[in-house]
Parts: C-alpha cells; structure tokens; sequence
C-alpha cells in the first residue's frame, strides 16, 4: 500500500508551522526531480507523523519537493528494501529507526543489511518505551513489578506490539537483567495491547512515550519507568530504567532519521545531513516534535551511523540470547 504525500516550498511556513531559512536554500546537483522519503508505516502513525515534520523542512533548504509516500507492510520493510533495491539517484530516501536494524536479525527472510547496503544521513528523534500497569494495578512501582515475577515466574505479563519489536526486546532485557521470567504476550499491534491492558487482561505493558502519555493525564494507566538516557520532560517524577536497581545502565531509546542507498553522492548525503541539522536547531521544530511525544535529537552522519552500531549491538546481544525469531 503506498500513500504519496508532497511538499513544496510555496505555502509551507503558513500550512505546516515550517520556520524556513532566511538563506536561498541550495539545490542538489545530484537531480531537479522530486525527492521521495520513504515511510514504512501508515499515515498518522507515530513515524509518519514524524516523517511529515521534517519532510517539509527539508524541502524548503535543499530546493526541491519532498512528497512522502508509506509503503507499508512487513514492519517497515517494504518501504527499507524499496530504497535498496531501488538505483542511488538521488530521487529517494527512507526514514527508520529501530525496525530498520533490528527486523533483519529476526527475520531470516528479509535480506538487507543497514550497515552494508545504506549510509545513515541524520538523526533525527528520540523518545523513550514507556513500561506501564493499569491505573489500577497493586503494583506501584519497577520494584513490586520484579517482585511480583520473581515470586511466581511467568505469572507477570507484560504486552507488545509483537515478536522481535522494540517494545519486546526492552521486556527481554529488563526481566535478563532482574533476573526473572515475565510471560510475553504478543499482539498484532500496540492498538490491541492498549486495550487488553485497559481491560485488565495484561499485568503490564510496554508502550511508546507517545502512546502513554496521553493515557497516563487520562488516569488509565500508570507509568514505572522510562527506557530513555533521561527522564521524559513530560513525566518527570518517572524514573528511567537505569536508575533503578538492579537495572543500572540499561536504556534504550527509540530512534529515528534518514538514510540513503548505499552509492549516493556524497555532496547529496551531505546537503541533506545540513539540511536536518538546521531544521532540528529550530525551536519550532523542536516544539513540534515534543508535541507528539519526540525529542529532536539530531546527530551527523558520521555519529549517527556510530550511534546506529551502537543500538545494533545491543538488540543482537538480546536477539541471540532470547533466541527471538519473527516472520
């Protein structure tokens, strides 16, 4: 399924909110045609909506209309291995984040490889997983939740979106790391894990920041920690998982930014790299993002593709260990 969405320049800053450049933005020579950013999710879902935010400013500092288009279906890598498999012209990225990593380690079946077949241009967000109970839920806190599963093991539930998700994965590590067993309950999607928990059918869940909040001002659930570096500024009594015991040391974030197929230009990679990097220094894009439960956190090519090692580190050390295989 894909939906193509397109930017240009006239308009934008009165239809979007989008704080364009006092600067003559500078075309790429790579191509006059319409740059396609690739999303591997349906529209107005969390990435999407992500994507929409920089599309346009993007637009507006390079020169050339950037149309969005979800090409969705098997966790986002329909829209990864249309990038791949499609020519390094310069008429196309993608925006990822986790899935784009991780998916491929658990799926023998999708044959790409991040690190071989694409370069990490820009990052551009992150928000923390959010590890939840029912608001009313005994257990009031990460302490009385591990107590309660080292009692009786895999008496505790906790839900996700499904096998080899990052909300999965995070699960993985807490009950590795507390050294309990937790019982995992995947779902088809996180939509069906909020409403089992809502309806008490799951002890707990592992839920994105941008899903909790809202449900947490609402009363209906209660947040225990975070999986961020920091506190989320939007709850900031909860604590993050590494400050708890036991816990020490252990986040991970979600993340999101922009790749290109492996062979791109380099003066391409590096406008688009600028292009990021000075829509995300913006306070506007800044607000924007926090208002959707993001942080605009942007990191440059080469320290993106670091930070990107880095994650897919940890995500295999898990995958091997709980042996997390998906389809």
């Amino acid at each position: 399924m894909f939906r193509r969405i397109g930017y240009t320049l006239a308009g934008l800053a009165l239809a979007l909110g989008v704080t364009a450049p006092v600067a003559a933005p500078v075309a790429l020579a790579q191509s006059d045609a319409p740059l396609t950013l690739l999303v591997g999710y349906s529209a107005g879902g969390s990435a999407d909506l992500a994507a929409r935010i920089i599309a346009p400013e993007i637009s507006a500092r390079i020169g050339r209309t950037v149309i969005v288009e979800n090409a969705t279906g098997a966790s986002g890598m329909i829209a990864l291995q249309k990038l791949v498999y499609g020519a390094a012209d310069g008429n196309t990225i993608y925006y990822g984040g986790f899935d784009t990593v991780a998916v491929p380690m658990t799926n023998a079946k999708v044959k790409v490889n991040w690190e071989a077949d694409t370069i990490a241009i820009g990052r551009t967000t992150t928000t923390s997983m959010a590890m939840v109970v029912p608001a009313q839920s005994e257990r009031k806190d990460m302490a009385a939740l591990i107590a309660a599963a080292k009692a009786a093991p895999e008496s505790v539930s906790y839900g996700s979106p499904g096998i080899g998700s990052a909300q999965h994965l995070l699960g993985e590590i807490i009950a590795q790391r507390a050294g309990v067993k937790m019982l995992h309950a995947p779902y088809r999607g996180g939509a069906q894990v909020t409403n089992d928990l809502l309806a008490g059918v799951l002890d707990s869940a592992v839920l994105t920041l941008s899903t909790a909040l809202p449900l947490a001002k609402e009363g209906k659930i209660r947040v225990l920690a975070v999986s961020g570096t920091e506190r989320a500024a939007q709850l900031p009594d909860v604590p993050t998982l590494s400050e708890l015991p036991g816990l020490n040391g252990l986040s991970l974030p979600l993340w999101q930014g922009v790749f290109a197929k492996v062979g791109s230009k380099p003066d391409f990679v590096a406008a688009l790299d600028k292009a990021i990097a000075e829509a995300l220094a913006t306070p506007t894009v800044q607000k924007r993002y926090a208002d959707v439960g993001f942080t605009a956190a942007p990191l440059a090519s080469a320290a993106f593709r670091t930070f990107v090692g880095q994650q897919a580190a940890t995500y295999k050390g898990v995958i091997d260990s709980a042996k997390i295989v998906s389809e």
